[in-house]
């Protein structure tokens, strides 16, 4: 497998092996290079293992096809490896790919994979309490948990709208008290329905969470969503819509090299769109550089 490319591929987003090999080898030879070796990821392996063995084994590029849950399992497996990761974004969100510049449309998203140039970016390391595991977008506490629980058929079907359908539940969550230190500073403590630690800031539509995050900036960026008063929403709401980091009541950002986070009680918690299980914390710190990504040449020193 020397020098080869290795295609990861999520077999309910890339259609199974022999769709996702026959798509693939159609836009290997347009772009005049091999096709690609193609495995799958399975329910007890989304793609860690899959990208280990592919840097064992010698790859020069590691495609991942799926969604962010599957681009970051993935990326796990080529972190501090140099093997750099083209991402064919087949999610709800995409939302590394959305930073990054890279194509939502599939065959233009290989093609960079193919010909573009690497970029070396951050990661974050979570820990949950028990386990670690990494983000390349945005983890969260809180509402926002509650809000991507959509069930995945439903998001295949309809895509983004999914998590229209979990608006009501998500704004019915409570508040939650909640402690952030950051650098091993003393904690400040909030009262909020949301916390994010997010290594990008782009979300759907346009819509920015955290303007000042930047994929490359050797920081992480702890955005605290209180929400509780209606003027909270519509503040909050227009600051997302006109990308602006705005710090007051509404929205407070802290920002370095590592977090902690506590809640008083048990919330709800995701990892780059996946739900892992309720918990009181999240530790996190950034691994600057750690990943490298295919990207499109007119991007590569963004």
């Amino acid at each position: 497998m020397t020098g080869e490319c290795v295609a990861i591929v999520h077999p309910l987003k890339s259609g199974g092996l022999d769709a996702a090999t026959d798509r693939l080898s159609r836009w290997a030879h347009a772009a005049g290079v091999p096709t690609p070796h193609v495995v799958t990821t399975t329910p007890d392996s989304h793609g860690t293992e899959q990208a280990r063995d592919a840097v064992a084994a010698g790859a020069d590029l590691v495609l991942a096809w799926g969604g962010d849950g599957t681009v970051r399992a993935i990326a796990e497996g080529l972190a501090d490896s140099g093997v750099p990761l083209g991402v064919v974004p087949a999610g709800t969100g995409n939302l590394l790919a959305r930073n990054l510049g890279i194509p939502l449309s599939l065959g233009d998203a290989a093609t960079v994979a193919f010909e573009g140039a690497d970029r070396r970016v951050d990661i974050l390391e979570i820990g949950l309490g028990g386990s670690v595991t990494i983000s390349t977008v945005i983890t969260g506490l809180g509402m926002d948990a509650v809000l991507i629980d959509a069930p995945e058929e439903l998001k295949n079907a309809i895509g983004p709208s999914a998590y229209v359908l979990n608006t009501v539940r998500a704004l019915r969550h409570k508040k939650m008290r909640v402690g952030v230190a950051v650098d091993g500073g003393a904690p400040r403590w909030f009262s909020a329905r949301s916390v994010l630690v997010a290594n990008v800031g782009g979300l759907l539509a346009g819509m920015d969470v955290a303007p000042e995050a930047e994929v490359a900036d050797g920081l992480l960026h702890v955005i605290v969503l209180p929400l509780g008063r209606p003027v909270d929403w519509v503040r909050t709401g227009a600051r997302i819509i006109a990308r602006r980091g705005v710090e007051d009541t509404s929205r407070f950002h802290l920002q370095g090299s590592s977090a902690w986070i506590v809640a008083a009680e048990a919330q709800p918690r995701q990892v780059d769109g996946d739900l892992v299980g309720e918990g009181r914390t999240i530790q996190a710190r950034v691994r600057p550089g750690a990943l490298t990504v295919r990207v499109p040449r007119r991007s590569a020193d963004a």
